[in-house]
């Protein structure tokens, strides 16, 4: 960075002519009693803070969008006129200060409109053009003469703003001066020539009001002309992530920036079709509503989506948000949007949302392919088959937490194994999925380890019954099965073990396993009545061989005795890990 100060005559003189405002800019907000403000201390020869401006590179010209500085401000209009910059034109833009550089304008060049109380928008009367003046005749309050009670913001200087069309009654005692007449004033001789006419020569003047009023009038032309008051810093990196950064921090006051509400203003502007912040604020809703996600989506998260969908680096940052990029994005909103609604519908129809929602990526993952295979509601439809294979994998996506580490990388590969697919397919390519994870370094599917896992986990936790719908291959809430466990958790009191004849040493290490996956059913509700009827011992001995197979029990019926329950334990849940290990194979690097 350089360091630079000048004055503000000068760098007005730039305004508008080599000095603008980027698209990544917020509106023009200041009232004007913040101009007035700004004014005052001014002449009370005090710091306003430092401009921060960056040198545009020529190769980056067609990166941006540039806008002139608003000099006549209409009170509610955000509307800055768009600057074509030919690519050997020198062209700085202002990163901080823009707020402060346009309030000089105003007041110095221009004039703010503001609509008058009670009157209609629409009406032309509604509207008063200011512009901006000060009382050269009246004597400002010396700093060491003010009371402790007196606030830091009250003005020194009489400043007010009059209509352009009414001009100031110069009522006894008062000299009203049109603030713009300084910036007209550039030389010595020129400032001597306006001092004589307007105050030396005025014979309703008193001496001693001429004397302030002279004071006053050489402290305005010293302001603007002799005072180098605008400190600035110019950033010369040709790197947009920097200045990008720079801008987020040299703004970060009050209502915090993101990198994605930056962006989103560069888009906004160059969209065309759509207005891109009401599109992404309505996908924010029905997304919000449909998965009631614990972390809230952002706008980011929409950006990097429709990145990731139009197979383009999916990382927000400047160097993404290419004109070229942006209207790709546009291009293909529609299609982006449905695919992501469609997919927040089939989650929350399988069950996977709120808190059975670990993380947004799972949205991505599943958008890319329903988008990339063309499936929807109204063209190719998900069969039953295919659906209940991908529900199964989000969950274990989702226990095995293989988007926690090298996310990128994962998103990326990823979107490479769908784009593989052929053109005939149209099933979910989870073997493909695995062995790319696997190379990854991530374990995927079921080994002993895992099974074990799974067997461990709380029936009362959140994602319990969807884990045990692995365990059965079916979604249990679309096959009204009701998760029960085994043996109901009255048995696992140290009086029922004890009665059932279960070593005392051995009570802690089988009570773990009450009300845990490992033995836990997925019964019917005719099953369940059984269930509630009768002990335990008697229930199941009316299970038939068939019950047995399909609730993963061991076919001898001896080991149902309550006596046996270490046993019965160890058996059921080596039953679960074998039949996880068939459906759900564990997949390594070396597959």
């Amino acid at each position: 960075m350089s360091y630079n100060v000048t004055t503000i005559a000068e760098t007005l003189g730039r305004i508008n002519q080599g000095v603008y405002i980027p698209g990544i800019q917020r509106p023009y907000v200041w009232t004007a009693d913040q101009i007035i403000r700004l004014f005052d201390s001014l002449m009370r020869k005090y710091p306003i803070g430092t401009l921060l401006l960056w040198n545009l590179p020529a190769q980056s010209r067609d990166d941006w969008e540039v806008y002139r500085f608003v000099e006549n401000f209409w009170e509610g209009d955000i509307h800055n006129d768009r600057v074509e910059i030919s690519g050997d034109q020198p062209c700085t833009l202002v990163l901080d200060g823009q707020q402060r550089l346009t309030s000089l304008l105003i007041g110095l060049k221009g004039t703010y409109t503001l609509r008058k109380k009670g009157k209609r928008r629409s009406n032309a009367d509604a509207w008063e053009e200011l512009a901006l003046h000060i009382d050269l005749a009246h004597a400002p309050e010396a700093d060491d003469a003010l009371d402790d009670e007196d606030s830091p913001l009250s003005e020194h200087y009489r400043f007010k703003f009059f209509d352009v069309s009414d001009r100031p009654r110069q009522k006894p005692g008062e000299l009203w001066f049109e603030v713009s007449f300084i910036l007209g004033v550039a030389t010595e001789e020129e400032y001597a020539r306006l001092e004589t006419s307007w105050i030396t020569n005025n014979s309703s003047l008193e001496a001693s009001q001429k004397s302030v009023a002279k004071e006053n009038l050489r402290r305005l032309w010293d302001m603007v002309w002799q005072d180098e008051t605008l400190a600035s810093f110019t950033e010369k990196s040709a790197s947009y992530d920097r200045v990008l950064d720079i801008f987020i921090r040299a703004n970060d006051g009050g209502t915090r920036l993101s990198r994605s509400d930056l962006l989103m203003s560069v888009i906004t502007l160059r969209w065309e079709q759509f207005n891109a912040r009401t599109e992404t604020e309505e996908l924010l809703e029905a997304l919000t509503k449909e998965l009631l996600p614990k972390r809230a989506f952002q706008r980011e998260f929409l950006l990097r989506t429709a990145l990731y969908l139009n197979n383009l680096d999916f990382s927000i940052q400047v160097k993404n948000f290419t004109p070229a990029n942006i209207r790709k994005l546009e291009q293909s909103w529609d299609s982006v949007k449905q695919a992501m609604t469609f997919t927040a519908r089939w989650m929350r129809a399988n069950g996977l949302y709120g808190d059975a929602l670990s993380g947004h990526n799972l949205v991505m993952f599943l958008s890319y392919y329903f988008w990339f295979k063309g499936i929807s509601d109204e063209t190719t439809p998900l069969s039953n088959e295919n659906s209940e294979t991908i529900r199964q994998w989000v969950i274990l996506m989702q226990f095995q937490k293989l988007l926690s580490l090298q996310t990128k990388k994962n998103l990326t590969d990823y979107r490479t194994v769908i784009r593989k697919m052929p053109s005939h397919s149209v099933d979910f390519p989870v073997a493909d999925v695995s062995r790319m994870f696997a190379l990854n370094g991530r374990v995927f599917g079921f080994n002993a380890e895992w099974s074990e896992k799974l067997c461990d986990v709380e029936m009362d936790q959140n994602n319990a019954e969807k884990l045990l719908s692995i365990v059965y291959g079916k979604d249990l809430a679309a096959n009204q099965l009701r998760p029960l466990p085994l043996i109901q958790s009255r048995y696992f009191m140290p009086e029922e073990l004890k009665r059932a004849g279960i070593p005392e040493a051995l009570h802690t290490s089988v009570q773990h396993h009450a009300n845990r996956l490992g033995l836990a059913l997925a019964l019917t509700e005719d099953e369940s009545v059984h269930y509630y009827e009768l002990p335990f011992d008697q229930w199941i001995q009316r299970l038939t061989p068939n019950q047995l197979e399909q609730h993963f029990l061991p076919d001898d019926i001896q080991n149902y005795r309550l006596g046996n329950l270490p046993e019965l334990i160890t058996r059921r849940r080596e039953i679960i890990a074998s039949r996880l290990g068939e459906t759900i194979p564990e997949v390594r690097e070396s597959a």
